[in-house]
């Protein structure tokens, strides 16, 4: 003898009950960002991530054993996965190098401005000791394959003669990228002070300008 299957009111709840199991990782990363935002990485403690989320403590660990697989949950969602898509832009930009560089600025904006972005870069550099693994994963996942897109770009900007031949692609990459993460640093008291939007694009726009006039050909 075989169970009868289950009634329609008694689908719909179990229905409900996976939707509601597949939305909480997403409510738990939004909860996060916020009290991380906030009050800081280390001060934010797991069971306030819960309260905030509606969820239970064992419930966030469920998702994320631990703060470090919770914060690396958030770099891939804010850092990560637009990082992807950038270098891909990058990768596919036909040139002129002066266009790539101007369209690499503003999507970089875009990109600093939104989300845990200044807090994130302050934590690979502050907590590199005490989280060397969220560390690691900036500089494998975001700052390392930003790099290599770049220096991919510069190379076939040598090779069609927009930019020196006499130097180094990687070294000109490091070059370039370096004033992008002191503009996000700075606007929360490290580096270089900047006041507001305004400023930071001027200030992007003249390193631009600078580094054309030094490379290109």
């Amino acid at each position: 003898m075989t169970g009868r299957p289950a009634s329609g009111p008694r689908r719909q709840t179990a229905a409900i009950r996976r939707e509601r199991a597949s939305a909480r990782p997403g409510e738990i990363l939004t909860a996060a960002r916020d009290l991380f935002s906030r009050k800081g990485f280390e001060a934010t403690r797991m069971d306030e991530v819960a309260a905030a989320a509606g969820v239970t403590k064992p419930a966030v660990y469920r998702y994320f054993p631990g703060k470090d697989r919770l914060i690396e949950a958030l770099l891939e969602q804010d850092l990560a996965a637009p990082s992807r898509v950038l270098n891909a832009w990058i990768s596919d930009h036909p040139g002129p190098v002066g266009d790539l560089l101007e369209g690499f600025s503003a999507r970089l904006g875009d990109l600093q401005a939104s989300g845990l972005t200044r807090g994130y870069l302050m934590l690979a550099m502050d907590e590199a000791g005490r989280r060397p693994e969220i560390a690691g994963f900036i500089r494998r996942e975001i700052l390392g394959p930003g790099l290599t897109a770049l220096t991919a770009a510069f190379e076939r900007a040598v090779a069609r003669g927009e930019l020196a031949a006499d130097q180094t692609p990687g070294f000109m990459a490091r070059l370039f990228f370096a004033p992008f993460l002191q503009t996000a640093l700075g606007t929360v008291g490290y580096a270089l002070p900047l006041a507001d939007a305004d400023e930071r694009d001027a200030y992007r726009r003249f390193h631009i300008a600078a580094f054309l006039r030094a490379f290109a050909v």
